[in-house]
């Protein structure tokens, strides 16, 4: 991943999705997933992660239905707040019914992480011009589908563009294509 670098700890498909969806959000500079241990009375607590979001940190546990005990949450949001931290609890299903918002992230992320090392402003640069002039256009307007390899900068930058939330596309019905449309 870009904003957690380590390798990453999760414990089901619901973390791996919100990881690859705080991946897609620009708003979000960096997340840690099973970030600390804390012991409440007499149990443990490792919440699923910490999310620094506009500079503002939330810790996030997520569960099934959002199903959390009240007082163990009542605790943590009076501790978390106390430490100037927002604690909430995400549903599972709210997570897995973006399932192909997520995928197209984790496309995007493994794409880029492959390539971090590659130069790209320039391609950014001009990306950026051709979608603010012509109002948009398709993934395929810059990534050739005959000879990816060809355009492999293009498809990065414009993989960059997106990842650090310059352009945007509608990527939560359908798989990103080469149909799928980039906008200012």
């Amino acid at each position: 991943m870009l904003k957690h670098q380590p390798p990453s700890e999760f414990h089901s498909l619901a973390e791996y999705f919100h990881a690859a969806l705080l991946e897609g959000d620009p708003t979000v500079s960096h997340y840690v997933p099973q970030p600390f241990v804390l012991k409440i009375g007499k149990e443990h607590y490792k919440p699923d992660c910490y999310v620094v979001r506009d500079h503002r940190v939330d810790v996030v546990e997520l569960k099934p239905r959002a199903k959390f005990d009240p007082q163990k949450r009542r605790t943590l949001e009076a501790f978390f707040r106390d430490h100037h931290m927002h604690f909430s609890v995400l549903a599972n299903e709210a997570v897995l019914a973006r399932r192909i918002e997520a995928c197209n992230w984790l496309t995007i992320v493994q794409m880029l992480v492959l390539h971090r090392d590659v130069d790209t402003w320039v391609d950014e640069q001009a990306i950026l011009d051709q979608v603010f002039r012509a109002g948009g256009g398709r993934i395929g307007d810059w990534v050739l589908a005959t000879d990816r390899s060809a355009t492999r900068v293009q498809e990065i930058a414009l993989f960059r563009l997106l990842h650090q939330g310059k352009l945007k596309a509608d990527m939560t019905d359908h798989r990103l294509s080469f149909d799928t449309e980039v906008l200012p």
